[in-house]
């Protein structure tokens, strides 16, 4: 998870008002298909990114038709807050990709 200076803050939404909470309440929020705020991205772009990314997450569990397993995986604290912003031009990334254990052969 990416560090912030001041430390993460975790969030519930409840209509239009976030309300801080724990770190256990937040995950049990999210294991609960409720709507949350992550407030410890490294910059304001991949705050940007995350939030578009739970509306849609949002969007998606709000289906009734949603088959479980996808609904599980969305429903999962470690699924949810990751967010990593890549730059398809930056070589240190795909060096690092690179030695993933998934690329090994």
């Amino acid at each position: 998870m990416p560090k912030n200076p001041t430390g993460p803050f975790w969030f519930i939404r409840e209509g239009d008002k976030s309300i801080q909470c724990s770190k256990a309440d937040f995950d049990k929020a999210i294991t609960e298909g409720k709507s949350i705020r992550y407030n410890g991205y490294p910059d304001r772009r991949t705050e940007k990114i995350a939030e578009a990314l739970e509306a849609s997450r949002m969007l998606i569990l709000s289906r009734p038709d949603l088959p479980a397993r996808l609904r599980k995986i969305m429903t999962d604290p470690a699924n949810v807050v990751q967010v990593e912003v890549i730059n398809a031009d930056d070589p240190e990334f795909w060096i690092k990709e690179s030695k993933n254990p998934k690329y090994q052969q």
